[in-house]
């Protein structure tokens, strides 16, 4: 018996995508506007994984031109074929559109982008019959409400060329349990095709569908049972949206699936607000008849209890990189110049820069962000030195440009220091001031719960005192109509010729649910 305790992945870790290298398990998750973008895993038993940093790092991997720009990284594909790691993508910002990465080592940089097309998202590649076939959905509404089939077509993975023509998988221009079907992922499995995707939109009515056929053009019959995941019908469940999975196998020959799920706080048969971002789930796959049976009959708990044992590879010799990114850290855009962090004595020194609410990913936003993974948490710093007016540094917690609290030490128009507790949601931003006598460091502190975020802070090693504290509700996923999740952050503000704003004691504690 083996229990497996989800999400294997926490905090911020959605469109989970796995392949395996002889005992070894590697998995690309989504990373929208951050960077590095699409997040590399890599885990020995699909239960505990350990970040290898990111494979999207630089302009000539995103954008077109190869120049610094916007960047809205959408799910990943990850596969391994031949002794090579290949990623599939899309940036959907500015239509820049679908494109194909590739490496020897997943812990170092990968190549540059190979573009394939423009046309909507969600590309993933199968590597058989001596051929790389290129599966992806559309996206061409029609007046009945569904919005378009999966199509494929063979591509060179190195260029991006097209090998062949385009042809439709599914019928009717929907999926096989909703008008929609989005993030196809393909599999030779036997002498049979199977066709994986999700359906249903990303929320609560979140799925996943299969289907088969001995072509892989098809035509693809649905499976009798689908959808094959979802917990659509498990309203007062604490995980919802579960959907946009992936199949691997283990060296036994045991299937396992990974997919993403948001969990949130359930009581009283409801559940509510969400703001740990769509996550990474596992569960066992059984087959029967020839058909995927995905944990218990399509639903998954946050404690699973399997019969059979989970992979192991205790001599795995991949190498985690001692990185700022390998830690789990982001940034707003390209990092700074100047950015430096060393995580494991928690000390960083962050360049000042552009304010959080500043849409433009091509410049310089002053922020370092670290997934918040549990709803009960902590994230403590130590600003060194508090900055000369107009330049303000500090902490926050980060939904998005314009959803976040942030606790910033500054001086005033007086030139006297104060602690000043900024709350942005949409278009409404109030403040809270606290004078801040002396010239000392400066301990900051958010207190995090599934209700509320509370802040406060301390002149050198004096008692905290609380500035003020911001709805948790007002952060979350459904408030700000946003698939990405909160993050706690480092914040410095201000001219960028100035010196880097200076952090120690950075500390995030977790206590999980």
């Amino acid at each position: 018996m083996s229990t497996i305790t989800n999400p294997v992945v926490r905090g911020v870790a959605p469109d989970p995508s796995v392949c395996r290298v002889g005992g070894d398990f590697y998995l690309a998750t989504s990373t929208f506007g951050l960077l590095p973008g699409v997040r590399i895993h890599h885990s020995t038993d699909l239960v505990h994984w350990r970040p290898l940093g990111g494979a999207v790092t630089r302009p000539a991997q995103y954008r077109r031109d190869g120049r610094p720009g916007d960047v809205m990284l959408f799910a990943p594909t990850l596969r391994h074929h031949e002794g090579r790691f290949y990623l599939a993508c899309t940036n959907v910002a500015d239509d820049q559109g679908n494109f194909v990465l590739h490496t020897d080592d997943p812990a170092e940089p990968w190549s540059d982008a190979a573009w394939v097309d423009t046309h909507a998202f969600d590309p993933s590649l199968l590597f058989a019959d001596g051929t790389c076939y290129y599966t992806r959905r559309t996206l061409a509404p029609r007046p009945d409400g569904r919005l378009g089939p999966v199509v494929q077509f063979e591509i060179d993975p190195f260029t991006g060329a097209s090998l062949g023509p385009v042809r439709e998988l599914t019928p009717d221009y929907g999926g096989f349990s909703s008008n929609d079907i989005e993030g196809p992922h393909l599999y030779k499995i036997g002498d049979l095709y199977y066709l994986f995707s999700a359906e249903g939109g990303s929320w609560k009515g979140h799925m996943q569908t299969v289907a088969r056929s001995t072509s892989p053009w098809g035509p693809f019959e649905p499976c009798p049972d689908n959808p094959v995941i979802t917990h659509r019908n498990r309203v007062g469940h604490p995980i919802q949206t579960l959907g946009h999975a992936d199949l691997v196998d283990a060296p036994d020959g045991s299937w396992w699936a990974v997919m993403l799920g948001t969990r949130h706080l359930a009581q009283g048969g409801f559940v509510y607000h969400h703001n740990l971002g769509r996550e990474t789930f596992l569960a066992p796959v059984e087959w029967r008849d020839g058909w995927p049976v995905i944990g218990d009959e399509g639903a998954i708990e946050l404690t699973v209890q399997t019969p059979r044992p989970l992979p192991s590879h205790p001599g795995s010799r991949v190498r985690q990189p001692d990185t700022l990114w390998a830690a789990g850290w982001s940034t707003q855009g390209l990092p700074p110049a100047g950015l430096a962090g060393h995580p494991a004595a928690g000390a960083y020194e962050l360049p000042y820069g552009r304010p959080l609410d500043d849409a433009d990913l091509s410049a310089d936003i002053g922020v370092l962000l670290l997934p918040q993974q549990e709803d009960d948490a902590e994230f403590t710093a130590v600003l060194e030195q508090a900055p000369q007016a107009p330049a303000e540094a500090g902490v926050a917690v980060h939904a998005t440009p314009h959803h976040h609290y942030a606790l910033l030490v500054r001086h005033d128009a007086q030139g006297e220091r104060e602690v000043l507790l900024r709350r942005s949601v949409d278009d409404l931003v109030t403040e809270q001031r606290v004078p801040l006598p002396g010239s000392g460091p400066v301990r900051l502190r958010v207190q995090a719960t599934v209700e509320r975020y509370a802040f406060s802070a301390a002149e050198g090693d004096g008692p905290f005192r609380p500035v003020g504290q911001g709805s948790a509700r007002l952060l979350s996923a459904e408030t700000a109509e946003t698939f990405t999740g909160c993050h706690f952050a480092l914040v410095a503000v201000g001219a960028t010729d100035r010196p880097a704003a200076r952090f120690t004691g950075v500390r995030a504690t977790w206590s999980p649910a």
